[in-house]
């Protein structure tokens, strides 16, 4: 749906926005994988040597839950992030709190290393791989106010914000260095945010077999990029982020989703193959959809009460690279 910060799913607030997790009542599992492609021979990025990307070669894929803790709520999450020969993974854990008036409070801790292949020549490449020996924070805060509740509907208005990577700069060295030139350490500054969004829901509260009728739900996020990533990577492609989304779904089984991103870029610069500007990238439309089974219904003896599954395309530029999500997501009761 693009736009999340005000009101993302229970299962990935771990890394949306951890302060939702204060109102999490059952147990949520979560896969998601992403694929990247785009025409072979583009060369669009910057720094980037001529094999980098081609035919795709950009991956990601995590693993979340999320869990009531006693009076508190908590998850944890697992991210993998492949781009060439680039490579992150994040480990992270989050608490969250509810506080009076509808506001909570949540924290998410992560645990980051970062691989990436130095070249040394244009013919070979050799891997370096580099640990991060600290950690970072997610910090979010939420809002959730009825604005109506009555026999035939209620409205919502949620608000929210997170501030990511309290801790930016962590010193990364190599476990080898076989090659002369190879670092020593490397200095990375992880990219620092700020952002808010907030969300309107529309929703049914006649229910059909424990689902409601229907729901539709609006949102706008705001994001700014506060520190620079270099050199983390050689892409800061945005300053400030624009995102809106619509999503609807009828008898809690079938939901449509729309966003539409647009990134203020940080740099410039121009790609002549494809006749395009660098600041494009990441603006654009995203589309798609999932279906939620109630297994509750049809196997009542089973703590599984849901399973929902799920497809997004999110476009990168208006023509080229793109990149296909595909998820799953399982609600136990105990």
């Amino acid at each position: 749906m693009s736009a999340y910060v005000a009101a993302p799913d229970y299962a990935h607030a771990v890394t949306l926005n951890p302060a939702v997790l204060a109102s999490v009542y059952s147990i949520y599992a979560a896969s998601d994988y992403e694929a990247y492609s785009r025409p072979s021979g583009e060369s669009f990025l910057p720094s980037s040597y001529s094999q980098f990307l081609e035919n795709g070669n950009l991956t990601v894929w995590d693993v979340s839950a999320a869990f009531p803790v006693g009076p508190l709520g908590g998850g944890g999450s697992y991210n993998s992030f492949e781009l060439g020969g680039w490579r992150t993974t994040t480990s992270a854990l989050a608490l969250a709190t509810s506080l009076p008036l509808g506001f909570s409070l949540g924290i998410t801790g992560k645990y980051i290393t970062y691989s990436r292949t130095t070249l040394v020549t244009d013919q070979t490449v050799f891997p370096v791989r580099l640990n991060s020996g600290r950690f970072t924070f997610d910090v979010g805060a939420a809002n959730r106010v009825e604005l109506s509740n009555t026999t035939f509907f209620r409205a919502i208005l949620s608000t929210g914000a997170v501030f990511s990577n309290v801790l930016p700069r962590i010193t990364l060295k190599p476990e080898e260095s076989a090659f002369a030139g190879a670092p020593a350490e490397l200095i990375v500054d992880l990219p620092q945010t700020f952002s808010c969004g907030i969300a309107y829901t529309f929703a049914s509260n006649y229910r059909l077999a424990d689902f409601e009728l229907f729901k539709v739900m609006a949102a706008a996020d705001y994001a700014h990029l506060l520190k620079n990533n270099d050199p983390m990577d050689d892409l800061p492609s945005y300053r400030d982020q624009y995102r809106f989304g619509l999503e609807t779904m009828a008898l809690g089984v079938l939901a449509v989703r729309l966003g539409y991103t647009f990134k203020a870029p940080a740099v410039g610069g121009f790609d002549y193959y494809n006749n395009l500007h660098i600041s494009q990238m990441g603006s654009g439309f995203s589309y798609g959809f999932s279906l939620r089974f109630p297994v509750k219904l049809l196997l009542p003896d089973w703590p599984l009460a849901s399973l929902e599954l799920s497809y997004a395309k999110n476009p990168e530029w208006s023509t080229g690279m793109y990149h296909d999500l595909f998820g799953v997501v399982c609600e136990l009761m105990f």
